[in-house]
């Protein structure tokens, strides 16, 4: 018999024990304070976007800012294909939006958590201990856990702690290298606060380029949502995702150019050129948000000094040419990055010091990783939580 230890009960961490209990000769102990699988509830919205429809494994790689080639080996494992062929064996059925998300039909995230604990209870060689691990050592070939409750020894050992757990601190006491953890998906404080008042305000679907010391670093889209003190939104995200190790702050901000109106300026300004002119009789506001929300219109007015109320046909060829300029290149700079409501963390343990075909130390055998506790992150959209399964998956086959 083998005795072997998950500390840590996210999706990554069940997925890994429901794998490893294949082999019947595993005794497998899941580890977690008081429940397992709470970090999925929230997953979605609510809904839990289980995975992403893209199928050609190294496609799907790409919406990982850290971990995409190593990523390469483990999803040729378990696929988005896998995935969904597991969850249907289970009884969860899925659809796929257009977007190409995928939720379970129930649009429910307590119905894939109550899916995943009824195949963890039926295993009878997997048990639950809800006890906080807070020292792990290997002494010769064994390992000891030692716990709030108690001291156990083990014969292999998984740590899937998530993002903000403590396996990086187990690991690093074990002789591995972390990677500095920062936060990942996150809203952005903006150093512009006339535009906090538009706050539940959403622009979908924009264009953001990012600039690092004046020159362009990257481009993304998506919709972009302003808050009480900055912006947040799924292009925001991304940004925070792609420059969550750019270490800018007040002094050295992140200059972000929004193109609200997915047109370069000359086109725009011909555009709008034209409809002021059709509407020649409108207040320059209403036309305005023809294009943009009516309430960024108000504040993009207020801030150039451009009554809101001034008719469409009086507005001078100057003033159309600086909102046309506003509309196609709108500057925020963002000073930091909203700590505590981050989606997920990036940084972890080394993915250098870990195989990827087994998910095993390169430093300690019969030592084992899985999920967010490792230098990969995704991008929002299901990304995540593949990795979790992917990466739970490879780790519970090596162990069966």
């Amino acid at each position: 018999m083998t005795d072997i230890a998950i500390i840590g009960g996210g999706p990554a961490g069940v997925m890994c024990a429901l794998t490893a209990s294949e082999n019947k000769s595993n005794n497998i102990y899941i580890f977690d304070k008081n429940i397992i699988l709470k970090t999925i509830l929230p997953t979605g919205g609510g809904r839990c976007n289980l995975a992403y429809a893209e199928y050609n494994f190294k496609e799907l790689s790409k919406f990982y800012p850290r971990g995409e080639k190593f990523l390469y080996s483990i999803f040729s494992k378990f696929s988005t294909k896998d995935t969904l062929n597991f969850f249907e064996k289970i009884g969860v059925k899925t659809y796929t939006q257009k977007d190409n998300r995928i939720f379970p039909v129930s649009d429910s995230s307590k119905e894939v958590k109550d899916a995943l604990i009824k195949e963890v209870d039926k295993n009878k060689n997997i048990k639950k201990v809800f006890e906080n691990v807070i020292e792990l050592k290997k002494e010769k070939d064994k390992f000891k856990i030692k716990t709030n409750k108690n001291l156990y020894t083990f014969d292999k050992v998984v740590i899937s702690t998530g993002g903000k757990g403590n396996g990086q601190e187990l690991a690093k006491k074990l002789g591995h290298n972390i990677v500095d953890l920062k936060p990942a998906l996150c809203s952005l404080k903006t150093k512009e606060n006339n535009y906090y008042s538009l706050a539940g305000v959403s622009v979908k679907n924009i264009t953001a380029t990012v600039f690092v010391n004046n020159k362009k670093q990257k481009q993304l889209s998506g919709d972009l949502l302003f808050t009480h003190f900055g912006i947040s939104g799924p292009v925001v995200y991304k940004i925070s995702s792609y420059f969550a190790y750019s270490n800018f702050d007040e002094k050295n901000p992140l200059k972000i150019s929004f193109n609200l109106v997915n047109k370069n300026f000359e086109e725009f300004d011909d555009i709008f050129s034209k409809t002021l002119k059709n509407n020649a009789q409108k207040d320059i506001v209403n036309v305005l948000s023809d294009f943009i929300p009516k309430n960024l219109a108000y504040c993009i007015l207020e801030k150039e000094n451009i009554k809101k109320d001034i008719k469409a046909g009086q507005l001078t060829k100057k003033n159309r040419q600086k909102i046309s300029k506003i509309l196609t290149e709108f500057i925020l700079n963002a000073q930091k990055t909203t700590l505590g409501e981050e989606i997920v963390t990036a940084g972890g343990v080394d993915l250098k010091e870990i195989d990827s075909k087994t998910m095993e130390s390169k430093l300690i055998k019969n030592l084992f990783f899985c999920g967010e506790v490792v230098d990969i992150d995704g991008l929002t959209g299901g990304f995540n939580l593949q990795n979790c399964w992917s990466c739970g998956f490879v780790a519970g086959k090596a162990l069966v």
